[in-house]
């Protein structure tokens, strides 16, 4: 839902590119139909996304996907033609069809200025990012287009209209009608009401929602346009901004950001420690998170980070060498480290098999994301998954909460699996359910930088 793309993963090797089976699953909750199976039946294993234009029980079903992000109740599908299909929960027009009429399986995201019925669809896509309840795309060209809930100005446009196709998002300090568009942008992400870019700078802005500081901006104050992400240490008006960030992720109401030296720093709500900073003090401009260990107020700070993900109200991080910590709220189980106790510093995930207090730490992790209230990495040729399990969301075939990672199962298994999910090229979590890409088992080269 919320994860910043990781430098260290599963790698196809340059002769197999473009050129493996990629088949796209998803698990748990389906009331939507988010699971794109063509029915609302929850799954706790993973089941085959739907091609487009299927019914249940399909027979065919969604390929040459490149990128995939789940949202509270919908997902998206970033094809290898640059083209985003679109499935689950429409109440705002999130799914970008020109409708607000649920999808049990995938429909096209229209072009800008269409209305439904649609006959263009949008092109030319190297990104995307679903919200609550609005969804983004990143082109080629580096503008950002925004569509569904906007409520709280999370599409950018300058406005608090919800949009059912997709809109240009304005150029920072631009009104309604926007002249000028935001461009140059590298990465976007989105969470709850509020959206964040990476420019190709390496400075960050952001827009939506900000009743806790979620935006960074040094205020409280919803934006409907982007606005620049303050420097820490700085209060409203700013003067120094945000800068040399490699990844960003954002949580419900907070948000993270990765620094190219490795170090993560952490804004907006902190009720239940989610900055990482050792307080539960919200907070409207970045700080530091804290080293395992420290408590407030802390004298060493999280380094030699590569990987950051949000979840509602927590966080993680990964280290060079594929360590796993999280941070924040813990009520499910989704820090993974043994307890259902919240933490407002970084604590080590345990290793499968664990119980607290754990002796063992999960490791050789190459991607971690974070769910509504649950987490999964992937470890090796694992695929992991821990924390609030009521609808299925951990694929391990119950609905058992887990408060160390648990194996995601193969399709077709029923607890207790005797088979697993293996080949996973990419994870994300949503609300209740989870993604992943799944490729047709040619040998992929493994590293960690």
């Amino acid at each position: 839902m919320a994860t910043a793309a990781s430098p260290g993963a599963w790698q196809t090797p340059a002769a197999d590119a473009g050129k493996l089976d990629v088949t796209t699953l998803a698990w748990g909750d389906n009331g939507s139909g988010q699971l794109g199976d063509g029915t609302t039946i929850h799954r706790s294993t993973p089941v085959s996304v739907c091609a487009p234009g299927r019914t249940a029980p399909c027979t065919r079903f969604l390929t040459d996907v490149v990128g995939i992000a789940a949202g509270t109740t919908n997902s998206l599908a970033l094809r290898k033609d640059g083209t985003v299909l679109a499935w689950g929960d429409n109440d705002s027009g999130q799914l970008g069809d020109g409708t607000t009429i649920n999808r049990h399986t995938p429909v096209r995201v229209c072009a800008p200025g269409q209305t439904a019925p649609c006959t263009r669809f949008l092109t030319d896509v190297v990104d995307i990012a679903a919200g609550t309840s609005h969804s983004l795309a990143l082109r080629k060209d580096g503008t950002v287009l925004a569509w569904g809930n906007n409520g709280g100005g999370q599409l950018g446009d300058g406005t608090s209209t919800n949009r059912r196709t997709p809109v240009r998002v304005c150029a920072p300090g631009q009104t309604a009608p926007c002249t000028q568009f935001l461009t140059h942008v590298h990465t976007i992400t989105a969470h709850g009401g509020h959206s964040l870019a990476l420019r190709k700078d390496d400075t960050v802005v952001a827009w939506g929602t900000n009743g806790f500081g979620q935006l960074g901006d040094g205020t409280t104050t919803n934006r409907r346009a982007p606005v620049r992400v303050c420097a820490p240490g700085q209060t409203a008006p700013c003067t120094q901004f945000l800068t040399h960030v490699h990844a960003i992720a954002a949580g419900r109401t907070h948000s993270l950001a990765l620094g190219k030296d490795g170090t993560a720093f952490a804004w907006g709500e902190n009720g239940f420690g989610e900055l990482g900073d050792g307080t539960t003090t919200n907070r409207r401009a970045p700080v530091r998170v804290c080293a395992p260990g420290q408590t407030a107020p802390c004298t060493r700070f999280l380094t030699h980070v590569h990987t950051i993900g949000a979840g509602r109200t927590h966080s993680l991080a990964l280290r060079d060498g594929g360590a796993a910590l999280a941070w924040g709220n813990n009520g499910a189980g989704q820090l993974g480290d043994g307890t259902t106790t919240n933490r407002r510093t970084p604590v080590p995930v345990c290793a499968p098999g664990q119980t607290a207090p754990c002796t063992r730490f999960l490791t050789h992790v190459s991607t971690i994301t974070a769910g509504g209230r649950h987490s999964l990495a992937l470890a090796k040729d694992a695929a992991l998954a821990w924390g609030n399990n009521d609808l299925g969301q951990l694929g391990d075939g119950t609905t058992t909460d887990r408060n160390t990672p648990v194996r995601v199962c193969a399709p077709g298994q029923t607890a207790p699996c005797t088979r697993f999910l293996t080949h996973v090229h990419t994870i994300d979590g949503g609300g209740q359910h989870s993604l992943a890409l799944v490729d047709d088992q040619r040998p992929r080269h493994w590293f960690v930088p």
